[in-house]
């Protein structure tokens, strides 16, 4: 597999990663660490002491031995079972998206540009970035987010979108070392919170390379053809008459993206104070 080399040399500096990261991304990791260290400890105390090893505390030493299986095998399945039913996004294939999607890869200054596919979403709104080899990454957009760069001439939301996930590569969260520690978190139910900080930081990226499309967000909570007729005034002033309570804090702790009433705050506030905000983690 070949990847397009890039000339990453732009007038002025972009952030570092240290600055696009989310303020509770390094903290909720570094627990998501200690959680797994706990549970290799247990685990190892109890193997010694011929105790049974609790569920927890085995998913740390799971944990630990998945991005071996991954590197050798999962990852590769994985990326063949995506795109061997997708249509991979060239300078001949779409042009415009690809244009784009380099232009900011090249702005965030990574070394190079992973391969990017459209697939058919089949009425979903999403995309991801993943591990396709040890050392390199892709990234997989559905069709009925494209659909808005051509139905609405609304490019700027797929760059934001395209810029989001390409944040998640430049910030390492499809390393594999992270997939190591998480397996404690998630088994503990706490592995959103993880995931959360980093949605949050790869908005803030998509905010600093590709602010304009930031509002087109919308389209995830009202639709692809519904978002344009949105009044976000009005959205934003129904938030403010629900109560701010325990129930959608607890909602959207549970959830691995922030909720709408929390991630699109942010997002707007972008328009006047720039991209360097940080949402509500809870």
């Amino acid at each position: 597999m070949t990847d397009t080399m890039i000339d990453v040399s732009r007038s002025g500096s972009a952030p570092s990663v240290r600055e696009l990261r989310h303020r509770a991304e390094v903290t909720t990791l570094a627990a998501a660490g200690l959680l797994t260290a706990v549970g290799l400890v247990v685990a190892a105390w109890a193997a010694l002491g011929g105790i049974e090893i609790p569920a927890w505390a085995s998913a740390a030493l799971i944990g630990l031995a998945s991005p071996f299986i991954a590197g050798l095998a999962i990852i590769r399945f994985t990326y063949w079972k995506e795109i061997a039913d997708a249509v991979e996004i060239t300078p001949t294939q779409l042009p415009e998206i690809h244009a784009a999607y380099v232009e900011m890869a090249n702005s965030m200054g990574l070394e190079r540009v992973p391969r990017l596919y459209l697939k058919n979403g089949n009425g979903g709104l999403n995309a991801f970035a993943s591990k396709c080899q040890v050392r390199r990454a892709y990234v997989v957009i559905f069709s009925d987010l494209v659909d808005i760069a051509y139905e609405h001439d609304d490019l700027d939301g797929v760059r934001f979108v395209l810029a989001h996930e390409l944040g998640h590569i430049h910030c390492g969260h499809v390393d594999l070392w992270r997939l190591a520690i998480m397996a404690v978190p998630r088994a503990l139910f706490v592995g959103r919170t993880v995931t959360r900080a980093q949605e949050y930081t790869a908005d803030r990226c998509a905010a600093r390379f590709a602010p304009e499309g930031a509002t087109s967000m919308m389209a995830l909570f009202a639709g692809k053809r519904m978002y344009r007729r949105v009044d976000l005034d009005a959205y934003f002033d129904s938030i403010e008459n629900h109560k701010d309570g325990f129930w959608l804090r607890f909602a959207n702790f549970w959830s691995g993206h922030a909720v709408g009433f929390r991630r699109m705050q942010p997002l707007r506030d972008i328009e006047a104070t720039g991209w360097d905000v940080h949402g509500r983690m809870f």
